[in-house]
């Protein structure tokens, strides 16, 4: 029997227009109602993931900053049973290379969003706010967290379609030179175009997956995984069964079990759902 469902956002549980679809949202409520966890896993901050959980109506637990910090549901008060922020040796280099070469660098600490007050960088915040929902907090010397460890941080910059650009100021430019530095130290990982992710070692969201089944005493074959990224890929290689919509990256219908023939504006977790649950 299914107990728990993770779901990835964007590409996901989100359609292209960055909404849940109607029959995913009734699916996954009649899960809830028949007494199913339900988990929302984003790269993204906590606050503007806990907002899918009330459109969905459901108190989900949540992976937040690609599983860096699991919390609880609001019942349980969001409660932190995981957080592995990322080492001062390692946030202090990125901070002083952001400011020295001129990169937007998103800093978390507390659950709350910094970044380097710089006009010439605002766009790529706006940027990452569209996406997102995030709201800044802009400062003027972002060194004055060199002593606190971030519980994320993800370089913006220009994707690498883009033209007419330098290559150095390219997303999978500036991938590739601190995998070369840090990749035995870090977790490195591209997501957007423009986004450049840097967390602890061993931080991915089948880290925080795993940590929430041990809470919950859940086995493995007992968790479905929905997702569409790379930053996916740990969440559903650890889940039981492991579902990717059509538009899923082909590094990722590679390892899924389960590779659907509806994208992610098709509703394909409800139809997926349908072999499971007997929808109202």
């Amino acid at each position: 029997m299914v107990k728990l469902i993770a779901l990835d956002l964007d590409g996901t549980l989100l359609n292209s227009k960055g909404q849940i679809n109607k029959e995913d949202k009734i699916a996954l409520r009649n899960f809830y109602k028949k007494g199913g966890i339900v988990v929302i896993a984003s790269g993204r901050m906590t606050d503007c993931v806990y907002i899918y959980s009330k459109i969905l109506q459901i108190d989900t637990p949540l992976i937040v900053y690609n599983g860096a910090m699991v919390r609880l549901s609001e019942k349980e008060k969001r409660k932190i049973i995981y957080h592995n922020p990322v080492p001062l040796k390692y946030s202090r280099f990125i901070i002083e290379y952001c400011i020295k070469n001129e990169f937007l660098l998103n800093f978390y600490y507390n659950d709350i969003l910094y970044a380097q007050n710089l006009p010439s960088l605002r766009k790529y915040a706006e940027i990452y706010s569209k996406q997102t929902g995030a709201k800044y907090n802009f400062i003027d010397d972002l060194r004055k967290f060199k002593d606190k460890r971030p519980t994320k941080l993800i370089l913006i910059t220009e994707p690498s379609f883009a033209n007419n650009i330098s290559n150095e100021r390219k997303r999978d430019y500036q991938y590739n030179y601190f995998k070369k530095f840090f990749d035995k130290k870090l977790n490195i990982v591209k997501t957007n175009p423009e986004y450049l992710e840097f967390m602890n070692k061993g931080v991915n969201k089948g880290k925080g997956l795993e940590k929430l089944a041990i809470y919950y005493r859940i086995k493995r074959d007992d968790i479905i995984a929905f997702g569409d990224g790379e930053n996916d890929l740990e969440m559903l290689l650890y889940a039981g069964i492991s579902v990717v919509p059509k538009n899923a990256k082909e590094k990722v219908k590679k390892i899924a079990k389960i590779v659907s023939d509806y994208t992610n504006d098709q509703s394909f977790i409800s139809k997926f759902l349908k072999g499971f649950i007997k929808n109202d």
